[in-house]
């Protein structure tokens, strides 16, 4: 034993392989006997080119979800249980690219390369690994910004009936990060083609697609795909956020990601609860919302974070509905928009009584807090007398000078698809609000006058507008330049006879 000192005996890792069968196989759910070590999440190779995902457990057996074709299945086929979660590819190698749930390509621009995967189902970093919410994330929908200011690392939901524009807000706000040095993913479930066609045309159109990754599972995709797609799009955002950079995740929606979950569950034999949906979906998508957050130094590269803009639909305005009031309560606020406004002509069609934003009021611009202070009261007692008007003859002075005070709010609020807008336009836009000179002229003229007021701003002092833009501050010396400048653009505004 003597001869034995000083020598390395190397430590061999043992490998073991556990083998079950199929016992039963319902649509895209297959019953294994086997794999008695086996977890949740882990995969199972089921041959042919097939895989599926641990999904659960009774007394006796196994429930697995097929990933693949389940045709190629047949009872009694001996499977394989492979000691390792289910991983998709992550990386800089994903930017501009459409992808499946899977982790592969589906835009026809050649494979993905896959030198780094993580798992798809993980924990959500740790307390000691965030960091306050300090950061402003300009959407370019002047009602949100102004209004409902969003920060960087925030879970924000939007609320809204089938057809209000839900889609076209996050769009926007995907578009708005040109420039700002932003990874955006847009996770699509349960999206037809056509509006997977849409939303790629719009970043292309933007200038975004190369900074932007569309991770997607269509309406014809299997359930199983609709369900993990959120998951696989929060997986590369982590990625990103773990190497120091902002990172912004539309899901659209998750409404659809319930109704998925849900048909998953009558297949794995859970017993329905409130709308027929199993009792831990509060429990699965809380697990997805909470992986977004502002980080510090001590999470990957450090000072990276990631904003969660989730959808979500209702049915007639009623946010009581299981799947909204358990996503309303799980983020830090909320837009909703409503089909009543909608139908109204306003856009976008956002209710601001029923929308708010928790946290992102403190990283606000400090030029947007001061001249839009006093926005959402004199708007909200403005749409209070539109009401009453219809039930009257007439207006009182007071209710006059408020309505037309809120004809001019409802003018700088108004705003296209497709069509973001800057802090420094917003900042012009109030600051024409508190003058209030343009509040004389008529109706279709203050719309054409606004259209054409940040241009002649920034015409005529480009370094004013630049300076609001950087600091989103409008200082006294900013403020009489502002002043002075929108005076000469008034007095070169000519109405129509």
């Amino acid at each position: 034993m003597s001869s034995l000192k000083g020598l390395s005996i190397p430590l061999f890792k043992i490998k073991v392989e556990e083998t079950g069968t199929i016992k039963d196989i319902k649509e895209i759910i297959v019953r294994i006997d086997g794999l008695p070590t086996c977890l949740n999440g882990q995969i199972v190779d089921m041959g042919d080119g097939v895989k599926g995902i641990i999904m659960g457990f009774d007394e006796e057996d196994v429930l697995a979800l097929v990933l693949g074709d389940p045709g190629k299945l047949r009872m009694g086929k001996q499977i394989k249980g492979i000691s390792e979660p289910f991983k998709i590819p992550v990386g800089d190698h994903l930017l501009g690219r459409m992808v499946t749930a899977l982790g592969e390509p589906c835009d026809g621009h050649g494979e993905v390369s896959s030198e780094q995967t993580a798992p798809v189902f993980r924990d959500s970093p740790a307390i000691t690994d965030r960091a306050p919410i300090s950061d402003f994330l300009p959407t370019g929908t002047k009602l949100i910004d102004i209004l409902i200011p969003i920060a960087r690392g925030q879970r924000q939901l939007i609320l809204g009936d089938r057809m209000t524009g839900k889609t076209a807000l996050a769009l926007d706000a995907i578009i708005n990060q040109k420039g700002r040095d932003v990874v955006c993913i847009y996770c699509a479930i349960g999206k037809s083609l056509a509006n997977l066609e849409k939303a790629a045309g719009a970043f292309k159109n933007a200038g975004m697609m190369d900074s932007t990754i569309m991770v997607v599972a269509t309406d014809n995709a299997p359930v199983g795909e609709q369900y993990i797609v959120p998951f696989a799009a929060a997986t590369i955002g982590d990625y990103f956020a773990a190497q120091g950079k902002h990172v912004l995740v539309v899901f659209d929606d998750l409404t659809k990601h319930a109704w998925s979950y849900r048909q998953l569950s009558l297949l794995l034999e859970r017993p329905p609860g409130r709308e027929a949906y199993p009792g831990d979906i509060f429990y699965i998508q809380t697990q997805l919302m909470e992986r977004a957050g502002r980080f510090n130094e001590k999470y990957g590269k450090g000072n990276g974070s990631m904003t969660f803009l989730g959808i979500a639909e209702t049915q007639q305005n009623d946010l009581t509905g299981y799947i909204p009031s358990n996503l309303v309560s799980m983020c830090d606020g909320q837009v909703v928009l409503s089909s009543q406004i909608f139908a109204e002509g306003m856009r976008p069609a956002i209710d601001i009584g029923s929308s708010i934003s928790i946290t992102g009021g403190r990283t606000q611009p400090e030029a947007l807090k001061v001249l839009g202070r006093n926005v959402r009261s004199e708007y909200a007692r403005y749409n209070e007398v539109v009401k009453l008007s219809k039930l009257s003859s007439g207006l009182s002075d007071e209710a006059a000078a408020l309505m037309k005070m809120g004809e001019g709010i409802e003018t700088i609020l108004q705003q296209g698809e497709f069509a973001p807008v800057g802090v420094d336009e917003d900042i012009v836009l109030l600051f024409a609000l508190e003058k209030q000179s343009f509040l004389d002229l008529k109706k279709s003229e203050k719309a054409r006058f606004m259209k054409t007021l940040f241009t002649g701003v920034e015409a005529k002092n480009a370094s004013l507008t630049e300076k609001l833009r950087e600091t989103g501050d409008l200082s006294d010396d900013s403020r009489k330049a502002l002043d002075a400048t929108f005076d000469a653009v008034m007095a070169e505004f000519t109405p129509e006879e």
